[in-house]
């Protein structure tokens, strides 16, 4: 079936348009939404701070919560608005989630969305697998009716597949909860959009990334008429790149525009404590600063300490939100942090470059007989694109001062690819089928890429992949080796559910599974399972250079 044109979609979309509702937080506070919330801050000269909470279960989660801005109204703080991280099967319609497996972050039932606006005092923000999945229409009015006005996320739908959902169905949905947004504008509606989650960060420069976040802003707009908020952060690590970052989105979003939050820095982050607590205190210092400087509405997100350890507990959350009203005391005596008034110019020239490249990047797909003109058109193909090969088409070159930096992961899949192919194994022959079966894509990325200098035939599988899928492309394609990563607290059903379909298929290759082996068995925080699944003959590597030993060794 052909996809609807986007105006239609948009139509429909504005036609179930439901009340906005008022949470407890900006109730209290006499503001009508959080954007109004946001810019009363900014007039204050307050700082905003994030928190992101998502334990297994609602009820867990929301225990969390209180615990959290309990303590922190002890000692006279706000938090000012949370983030819940959900479980990915949000993503699909009630009926159907039962199809993949339970992963990290709670799953919402009916009764439970208005105890996000209530629970606590502290507003929520939905950026995980609501717009951007064939849920986002159900999920969005949800999240409008009981004050929830910040809903995401954009840079999902572009890079990201839930397992079981049809790929048109998403686009259609997606741009209805746009249309949905669109008609809540007036009541402080926000398209949530992390650039880093999304395909910006797959972009070779942060030029070009910034082009990224003003196609967006172009999309969602000029196109669907609803208003867009970025976030950023967590994957760029160089201090002043994070402070250009936000300057160049305050010019490209104008007056009227408020930031969501700034992620902290989670590429740093080791499994060190003390090394940690040294990384956050240096972003979280450049980030406050920046919105002292130029208060876009951003709040700031400390990372808690443990997040390379284990999924974080109200204490962890509540140590990082302390420490960072510490920090911005510092930062309130640091207005010499940054020289701001070359970063200025540097901003100045940042969106000027961004606005003309992403007028270039939509050039070159009309030109590939895009459509354009057509949200839905444009969404769908975007959501396909090869934006590596769009980038080298552009022939544009960055201005020196945003240039001086290369995307985290852009920089680190070139280290780690070199690493891993300078292992002395001949993979030539050798055929592998590779899948990423959640979210994070980078050490997917990696693994292709070496194995294809190593001299392996790889065939990558998209993201919505169901584990029997894997098992059938192995077979089909003749596969010496399967390799497959989850992170987000299923690894065992994940895997069990491989095994038993790989062994239904008398498949007798290499099975390899990494990322974050734990699985959720009912508590607050998942359990290890590596053990588990090597007792089902898969193979569990401690790093990414051990894969292609495990592949050679065939």
């Amino acid at each position: 079936m052909s996809l609807e044109p986007g105006e239609q979609l948009l139509a429909e979309g504005r036609a179930a348009a439901v009340p906005v509702g008022i949470s407890r937080f900006c109730a209290a506070r006499g503001a009508a939404s959080e954007l109004d919330y946001k810019r009363l801050s900014v007039a204050d000269g307050r700082v905003m701070f994030h928190a992101h909470v998502g334990l297994n279960t609602w009820p867990a989660t929301a225990a969390a919560l209180q615990e959290i801005t309990a303590e922190l109204a002890e000692r006279g703080h706000v938090l000012d608005r949370y983030g819940l991280a959900l479980d990915r099967g949000m993503g699909l319609p009630p009926e159907r989630r039962a199809l993949v497996a339970k992963e990290t972050g709670p799953r919402l039932d009916d009764e439970d969305w208005a105890a996000l606006a209530t629970v606590a005092d502290t507003q929520p923000h939905l950026g995980d697998f609501m717009i951007g999945t064939e849920a986002s229409v159900e999920n969005t009015q949800h999240a409008l009716r009981n004050g929830i006005t910040t809903v995401g996320n954009l840079g999902q739908f572009l890079a990201f597949g839930t397992p079981g959902a049809d790929d048109l169905a998403v686009v259609r949905a997606t741009v209805r909860a746009l249309g949905v947004m669109a008609a809540a504008r007036g009541s402080g509606a926000l398209v949530h959009s992390y650039l880093d989650d999304g395909l910006a960060m797959q972009l070779g420069s942060y030029g070009d990334y910034l082009a990224w976040a003003a196609l967006e802003i172009h999309v969602v707009e000029s196109m669907a008429g609803a208003r867009l908020t970025h976030c950023y952060g967590g994957l760029v690590p160089q201090p002043a790149a994070r402070a250009l970052i936000g300057l160049t989105l305050r010019r490209l979003h104008g007056t009227g525009g408020a930031g969501s939050m700034v992620y902290g820095n989670t590429v740093d982050y080791s499994r060190d404590l003390a090394h940690n607590g040294e990384v956050l205190s240096e972003y979280l210092l450049t980030d406050i600063a920046t919105q002292l400087h130029a208060p876009t509405g951003h709040a700031v997100n400390p990372v808690p300490l443990t997040e390379n350890l284990r999924i974080p507990s109200a204490a962890d959350i509540l140590e990082v939100q302390l420490l960072a009203r510490e920090i911005e005391a510092d930062a309130r005596r640091s207005a010499d942090l940054f020289d701001w008034a070359d970063l200025d110019r540097q901003a100045d020239a940042a969106a000027e470059y961004a606005l003309a490249t992403s007028r270039r990047m939509l050039a070159l797909l009309e030109e590939d007989g895009v459509p354009v003109d057509d949200v839905a058109g444009l969404l769908a193909v975007l959501r396909r694109t090869d934006v590596v090969a769009l980038e080298r088409r552009l022939g544009t070159v960055a201005p020196e001062g945003i240039a001086r930096w290369q995307p985290w992961k852009a920089s680190t899949m070139r280290r780690m690819a070199d690493d891993l192919a300078a292992a002395a194994h001949d993979l030539h022959g050798v055929r592998v089928v590779l899948a990423c079966l959640d979210v994070h894509d980078l050490a997917r990325d990696v693994i292709r890429s070496s194995l294809v200098r190593l001299g392996a035939e790889v065939v990558q599988l998209p993201t919505d992949s169901l584990p029997e899928a894997v098992a059938r492309a192995a077979v089909a394609e003749d596969a010496d080796a399967v390799i497959a990563s989850t992170y987000n607290g299923s690894a065992l059903t994940v895997g069990s559910r491989l095994h038993a379909s790989l062994a239904a298929l008398d498949y007798d290759g290499v099975v390899v599974m990494g990322g974050v082996l734990n699985e959720d068995r009912g508590g607050d925080l998942p359990v290890d399972v590596r053990a588990d699944l090597e007792a089902l003959g898969i193979r569990c590597p401690e790093t990414l250079a051990d894969v292609p030993a495990m592949v050679a060794g065939r």
